[in-house]
């Protein structure tokens, strides 16, 4: 009987939420909220604005797709020329030396950075110097 006592209470106090009176809506489809003519024309007016810079988007796109097709095809042109008189390939000859050098200009600066000396590196503790000094190292620079 004293086992059963425990056993009895505990289920009384899980089963209780079950057997709760449940509220009137439940069952029942939601009825709607007044919603204010306010509230609706902001919705409205947001959707519009939406809708106003997809389209904006979209021509954006359409625009940037046009002037890409010229492109290529103002290179094909290029090309054509180029093929048609061997002698004569010196836009695309300068096109190609143009972007070399500025590869090399790039590569050069991207060096001098890499090799440039820290200006802190005496600055702060012991620790926040070897800290930095550990974080500072380049991953392919791991040699260094």
């Amino acid at each position: 009987m004293k086992k059963a006592i425990p056993y009895l209470v505990t289920s009384l106090v899980l089963s209780a939420p079950a057997l709760a009176q449940q509220p009137e809506a439940a069952g029942k489809e939601m009825k709607e909220t007044k919603v204010p003519a306010e509230a609706k024309a902001r919705v409205a007016e947001h959707r519009e604005m939406a809708e106003g810079k997809r389209q904006l988007e979209a021509e954006k796109r359409a625009k940037q797709a046009k002037i890409q097709a010229k492109k290529e095809e103002k290179r094909l042109m290029a090309e054509e020329k180029g093929l048609a008189a061997e002698g004569n390939s010196s836009e695309a000859e300068e096109a190609r030396m143009k972007a070399e050098k500025d590869n090399k200009g790039m590569a050069k600066q991207a060096e001098k950075k890499a090799e440039q000396e820290r200006k802190e590196l005496g600055k702060g503790s012991e620790q926040g110097q070897a800290a930095r000094e550990e974080n500072s190292k380049k991953w392919w620079q791991f040699w260094k």
